[in-house]
């Protein structure tokens, strides 16, 4: 762009040049009345044209010019116009030359030309440079913002992985306590059966050959007590003891079985509390032994629902894993979409600082064409001279074969130019 300014301040240095060396006024063509003032009002598309160069010509000859002003005006003052019509024309390398021909000046008046442009301006060029690259920024800065979601998501879910593993091991401990405490049941139980076992094997319950043979004792001895009993009433008969006695004894004999029923009865309802109170031991150690198996079971089924969520977070662990690794392979893609946005427009700005090159030596070359042109109205100008000499019967051979050089140099020059017109052209042409 730095390029484009410069041209256009050596333009114009070379365009004044070449207005003040444009061929003098001859005063005496016309009749000089009075002195003018004119502006010319330069735009394109609404905007003014800065650095034009302004000419006024009557009969091929320049009678004034200037430069537009930042504003796109420029005011032109003639010293001596005499009404004469003229044609005023603007240059500038950017836009198309343009012309009002047949003009006569006003003074105060101004004459307005909207100029077409050969190709973008600088601040198109620059505006649609600068949206691809706010544009493209946005891109890249949206791009970066999601990958960094990406990499924040993918953080949680290794965060998250830690904690499921946390949570394993506590479940684990809590796996194991449920199984010293079932182990810890089950041993209580088998102490209490053990317990059970020990209290009705000591509690005094006979078998049936152990109740025959108490009986049979019980019998021996209550036979024993009877010949005790008559080899007692023998020697009180002997002894002489009266019947009084006897009768005393038969009832001391029925006291004593009395008190041997009583005490045998109350053996046998030891027996059976002992058994009632290991039947109840038995069946408390069997709740016990029950309710320690529905504990475990409960444990067992927390355990395995602990196991089963523990599975459950490991498999969504593994997905949030599987789209942390989508998402990151999503941001790389679209760094390198961002990336490769960013070198096209690096290219595209590339490409314009080439089409500006391109354009100022095509400037150059139109102001060689143009120069060129005067050349040739010169010839022309000759031509007309020469063949006035002609009619008047003089020798012009010698004159006329150097202006037909000069004719075929300028012929020769205008191709060069033109080739490099047309290979200037195609390289612009490539650009788009």
């Amino acid at each position: 762009m730095k390029n484009l300014y410069l041209f256009v301040v050596v333009a114009l240095t070379s365009w004044g040049s070449f207005a003040v060396s444009e061929k003098p006024i001859n005063s005496s063509n016309w009749n000089i009345k009075e002195a003018v003032s004119v502006t010319v009002s330069l735009n394109n598309g609404g905007n003014a044209v800065k650095g034009a160069l302004i000419k006024i010509i009557g009969e091929r000859i320049v009678i004034g010019a200037a430069t537009s002003d930042e504003s796109g005006n420029a005011t032109i003052n003639i010293a001596s116009y005499g009404g004469q019509l003229v044609s005023i024309e603007v240059f500038h390398r950017l836009y198309k030359n343009d012309k009002l021909k047949d003009v006569k000046l006003e003074t105060g008046k101004t004459y307005s030309f909207t100029l077409v442009g050969k190709g973008e301006t600088i601040e198109e060029i620059q505006e649609g440079s600068e949206a691809k690259v706010v544009k493209t920024q946005g891109e890249i800065e949206e791009e970066k913002r999601e990958a960094e979601e990406a990499v924040i998501r993918r953080e949680e879910a290794v965060k998250n992985q830690e904690e499921i593993l946390k949570e394993k091991e506590e479940f684990v401990v809590q796996r194991e306590e449920a199984k010293r405490e079932i182990e810890q049941a089950k041993k209580e139980a088998e102490e209490a059966r053990k317990e059970a076992e020990e209290i009705k094997n000591n509690s005094g319950s006979l078998s049936d050959e152990e109740q025959r043979q108490m009986e049979s004792e019980m019998a021996a001895r209550e036979k024993a007590a009877e010949e005790r009993a008559e080899e007692a009433k023998k020697r009180a008969e002997v002894l002489g003891v009266s019947g009084v006695g006897l009768e005393k004894a038969k009832k001391e004999a029925k006291e004593a079985k009395k008190e041997a029923e009583k005490t045998q009865k109350e053996q046998e309802n030891a027996i059976k509390d002992a058994e009632k109170e290991a039947k109840e031991k038995e069946s408390a150690a069997k709740e016990e032994e029950e309710k320690a198996e529905k504990d475990r079971k409960e444990k067992e089924k927390a355990a395995k629902e602990e196991e089963k969520r523990e599975k459950e977070a490991k498999k969504e662990a593994k997905e949030v894993e599987k789209e942390v690794k989508e998402a990151e392979k999503e941001a790389k893609e679209a760094e390198k979409e961002a990336k490769d946005a960013e070198k096209e427009v690096k290219e595209a700005l590339k490409a314009a600082d080439k089409a500006e090159g391109y354009k100022e030596k095509l400037g150059k070359l139109d102001e060689q064409l143009k120069k060129l042109d005067d050349d040739r109205k010169k010839l022309k100008d000759k031509q007309k001279k020469l063949d006035k000499k002609a009619k008047k019967g003089k020798d012009i051979r010698n004159d006329q074969k150097k202006l037909d050089e000069d004719h075929k140099k300028l012929d020769e020059k205008e191709a060069d130019l033109d080739d490099k017109r047309k290979k200037y052209l195609k390289k612009l042409k490539k650009l788009k």
